[in-house]
């Protein structure tokens, strides 16, 4: 009885790591979303489904994905697009942690959760070479790789690029690209100078597609992640397609320890 006793220890202490482990569920996915954890194959994200620090997260054409964080941190990713759990731990004991996330291609809009409200330095968003510091933001991005267009819906961000930093404020944007100075201004002005080829990335990610999905996601605590969540998700993901006003919020919640330069 003894030895049983030590064994479901154990193995309650395995899945308690497991649970542990989780970074961030899916609340809403049109189209085909993947995830690959290291070198194994990518598979397939549902709603509900849950993802971890050194995820590569992807999206097929046509698709999009909401991920709502431990601590509220929402990240949804429009389109062809690749992004990067690059850091990120949650310890809700004292609501710190550390986030960042690093698109390498096409268009996600960030909000921050309670790490970015509590400690805005320990939050970053990378896209291409640039930098993305915070400062209680609500932010799209997006990036074929070599071009990066930033814009802020509420906050401010500080946008660093080759070494430069820059400050946006809300209804403010950027666009920058190799060998030339950025382009700072209003978000329309700045949106109206990029190139036709990069325009659909930008326009999906500054778009009100995903604005219902990234409201459902909510502003409480992420409560398990799973088949509520999911449901939660579904509704948004739908209503949203037709297009709307861009929506979401603060929200907090979870669990995790690290920081926002990925050390």
């Amino acid at each position: 009885m003894k030895k049983l006793s030590v064994l479901l220890a154990l193995m309650a202490l395995f899945f308690a790591d497991l649970a542990a482990a989780a970074s961030a569920a899916v609340t809403a996915v049109t189209g085909v979303a993947q995830v690959q954890t290291g070198s194994s194959a990518p598979r397939t994200l549902r709603l509900g489904d849950e993802v971890s620090q050194g995820d590569t997260i992807v999206t097929g054409a046509n698709s999009s994905l909401v991920l709502k964080f431990d601590d509220g941190q929402v990240a949804a990713l429009t389109a062809n697009s690749r992004m990067i759990i690059t850091a990120y731990s949650y310890n809700p004991a004292n609501e710190s942690g550390n986030v960042l996330l690093s698109l390498v291609t096409g268009g996600m809009r960030a909000i921050t959760g309670l790490i970015g409200r509590r400690s805005p330095s320990q939050v970053a968003y990378r896209a291409a070479t640039a930098t993305i510091g915070i400062r209680g933001t609500d932010a799209t991005m997006a990036t074929d790789g070599d071009q990066v267009v930033v814009t802020v819906k509420e906050g401010s961000v500080i946008y660093t690029y080759q070494g430069i930093p820059l400050t946006l404020t809300a209804g403010e944007a950027v666009f920058s690209r190799p060998g030339q100075p950025p382009i700072q201004g209003s978000i329309a002005s700045v949106i109206a100078q990029v190139p036709q080829s990069f325009q659909t990335a930008v326009n999906n990610a500054t778009g009100g597609a995903l604005a219902a999905a990234v409201a459902a996601a909510g502003n409480g605590p992420r409560q398990g992640g799973g088949d509520n969540q999911g449901g939660q998700g579904d509704q948004g993901g739908q209503s949203g397609q037709g297009g709307g006003q861009q929506g979401g919020g603060q929200t907090g919640g979870g669990g995790g320890g690290g920081n926002a330069s990925g050390s």
